[in-house]
């Protein structure tokens, strides 16, 4: 009897440090973290678009910006930059992905953005960057964040319309802020490959690349994230967001992405209001939908921006 009581205490032992090295792993930011654009195996990763990828970071970085900070709703500085293209009075706000940057993120469209005329703010999310943040919450309470650029874009500058896109844990974020209320100064929100709800991808990755059960791992990492980030796995999806939105959504995936699956931008879709686009490229990997297909992307964009701007 003794002997089993061990097991069992040695096994519980195990399995809540597995989660607890899960945790610190996934969610803290890195105490060190790099300010390269690119990093190993991005190369192998990006294959033939590598250097147009790096042309358009280069690109994003050539810029010359206003740079800002603002504090989040729980006293965090948040780091963001702002292009003034001419005299427009549009603006898209672009927000990066899971421990990456926009400089990356959105090297592939960056430029297009620019020369279709739109002003561009440049947000570094909570926990990277140069934003502050220890943890990183999978959209939660980033699509909070939103809402606080959202605030002091209409209030610094004044645009007229505006478009929040953002791309993977980006795209999720701005998803997730619908379930807010937004002023008639957003005219659309762009999603591209992003997760349907926190708990659903960390199960992925968990099962993925750890090879850890994330049904089993669930309720110890969801203490740990209220514990030390204040915030739950379960709090919110885009399908509880989206049932109350009234603004355009447009959502893209590539169909070979392997990270994000396409299936989860199709349940954002479902549950979605009317009016509501999407456009799915064949075979396109994790985030390289515009460079795959950068016709039907942008077509996509262009009739969207086309359609919330005569509404």
């Amino acid at each position: 009897m003794t002997a089993v009581i061990l097991v069992l205490a040695a096994l519980v032992i195990l399995f809540l440090a597995a989660v607890i090295v899960f945790f610190f792993y996934t969610f803290v930011r890195k105490e060190k973290e790099s300010r390269l654009v690119f990093k190993d195996g991005d190369k192998n990763y990006f294959g033939k678009f590598y250097d147009a990828i790096s042309e358009g970071a280069g690109f994003i970085m050539s810029q010359q910006y206003e740079e800002h900070c603002v504090k989040s709703y729980d006293g965090l500085k948040l780091y963001g930059r702002y292009l003034k293209n001419g005299d427009s009075n549009k603006t898209v706000m672009l927000f990066h992905g899971y421990r990456s940057r926009g400089e990356k993120d959105f090297s592939g469209c960056f430029k297009f953005l620019k020369d279709s005329g739109f002003n561009i703010l440049l947000v570094d999310q909570r926990s990277h960057g140069k934003s502050e943040g220890k943890i990183i919450s999978f959209g939660v309470k980033e699509s909070r964040d939103v809402i606080t650029w959202l605030d002091f874009l209409l209030k610094t500058y004044g645009d007229k319309d505006i478009f929040i896109e953002g791309l993977s844990m980006g795209a999720a974020t701005v998803l997730f802020s619908t379930r807010f209320d937004m002023p008639d100064n957003v005219k659309g929100i762009i999603a591209d490959c992003g997760f349907d709800s926190p708990e659903r991808i960390i199960r992925k990755v968990a099962k993925q690349n750890f090879k850890i059960n994330g049904f089993l791992i669930m309720p110890a990492l969801d203490v740990l994230c209220r514990l030390f980030g204040k915030f739950s796995v379960y709090e919110v999806s885009s399908q509880t967001a989206l049932k109350n939105c009234k603004k355009p959504i447009l959502l893209i995936h590539g169909t070979g992405d392997d990270f994000v699956p396409c299936e989860m931008s199709k349940a954002s879709f479902n549950a979605a209001n009317e009016p509501k686009f999407i456009c799915l490229v064949d075979d396109a990997a994790h985030g390289m939908s515009y460079l795959v297909d950068t016709p039907k992307v942008q077509k996509a964009f262009n009739d969207f921006i086309e359609f919330c701007e005569k509404r």
